[in-house]
């Protein structure tokens, strides 16, 4: 028992220490109001399910940037939704729909003519100043690549016991700074919500040609690199928002991909990080130890804390739903183990 006391508060505190570096190095995307002269290339892919996508091309068309192009890829789409997005792109020429398969990027090289691509999740939504500040990191720090994990808008109480739950994974595992500062692709952590790359070097590096169509875009920061180029994961800081699913089938299974991901797909090391996170505190609590169990408690209080701030949520909602997230960490998990078993299955 006292061996393991020890490794789950080594282990907690591993995780307090990435959680503060994130807190202290604040890896907000910072404004950069000067405009440029470049383009950009945005491609959103529109999945058969519920989205946003009247109000994301509406915070495109409103940007304080007026040289780019939008290409609007689905693979299917309900009649009126066709109709309705048709009718937008007919009122605006640099708007365009394109038919094709869902994580199919080999077509992009062909057709878009940006400086810059911009690939965005049909479900998130962008404000003003956003193209400036990304196209003036990607120069000053010459990035082939910047993944933006977007402020997650939270609309009901199922929503806060499942949706945060994202960045507490992330920002206790990953250091976001030391993505930029080492090109090691351990540093790296996958996401396809809001990517945005030098159409120069993806191009010379076959980056699009190379993505694997399961994983779709989330492996491009990854591939980036192994490449030995330069990336950046930053937080949105307002300038990126997600709205997310309302219905709890989609989300719950995206929850599970989003765990699968950050993950690299091994399952068994997912299961260790949910174990010691969720079992591990109350295994201890079970020996009810007051000295042993103010240092977890102040720890896990801490995190919490930091990451609320950090991603523009609720403290005090985020503390008090602790607990019932951690339920939902254990269901995220089986979701995720059982969807692995059913493909390799299906495979075999």
């Amino acid at each position: 028992m006292v061996v393991f006391t020890f490794t789950v508060l080594v282990f907690l505190v591993l995780r307090f220490t990435v959680t503060l570096f994130n807190f202290l190095s604040n890896p907000k995307l910072s404004a950069f109001r000067p405009a440029f002269s470049a383009s950009v290339s945005f491609v959103i892919m529109l999945r058969n399910e519920e989205s946003n996508l009247l109000n994301l091309l509406d915070s495109i068309k409103s940007q304080d940037f007026s040289n780019f192009e939008v290409f609007i890829c689905y693979n299917d789409m309900e009649q009126h939704d066709e109709e309705t997005v048709t009718q937008f792109c007919g009122q605006d020429a640099r708007f365009l729909m394109v038919k094709g398969k869902l994580n199919d990027y080999s077509w992009i090289e062909s057709r878009a003519t940006g400086n810059y691509l911009m690939l965005l999740d049909s479900n998130t939504h962008i404000h003003s100043g956003l193209l400036n500040s990304l196209i003036y990191r990607i120069r000053i720090f010459k990035l082939g690549i910047i993944s933006v994990i977007p402020t997650q808008v939270i609309e009901s109480f199922r929503q806060q016991l499942l949706v945060p739950l994202n960045d507490f994974m992330l920002l206790n595992m990953v250091p976001l700074r030391a993505v930029r500062l080492f090109k090691a692709p351990v540093f790296s952590v996958s996401n396809h919500d809001c990517l945005i790359l030098d159409a120069e070097k993806c191009y010379a590096n076959q980056w699009l040609e190379r993505i694997d169509t399961r994983k779709g875009a989330s492996e491009l920061l990854r591939m980036v690199k192994q490449d030995q180029e330069k990336a950046e994961v930053l937080l949105g800081n307002k300038f990126v928002y997600k709205r997310a699913k309302h219905n709890d089938v989609e989300a719950l299974s995206t929850a599970a991909e989003n765990l699968r991901l950050y993950f690299n797909g091994n399952l068994l090391v997912a299961f260790l990080y949910v174990f010691l996170v969720v079992f591990g505190p109350l295994i201890i609590l079970m020996g009810f130890d007051i000295n042993v169990l103010v240092l977890p408690i102040g720890l896990i209080f801490l995190s919490r804390v930091m990451t609320a701030f950090l991603t523009s949520q609720n403290p005090v909602y985020t503390v008090l739903t602790h607990p019932l997230q951690m339920v939902m960490l254990v269901v995220i998990y089986i979701k995720a183990l059982s969807k692995q078993l059913l493909t390799s299955g299906k495979q075999k």
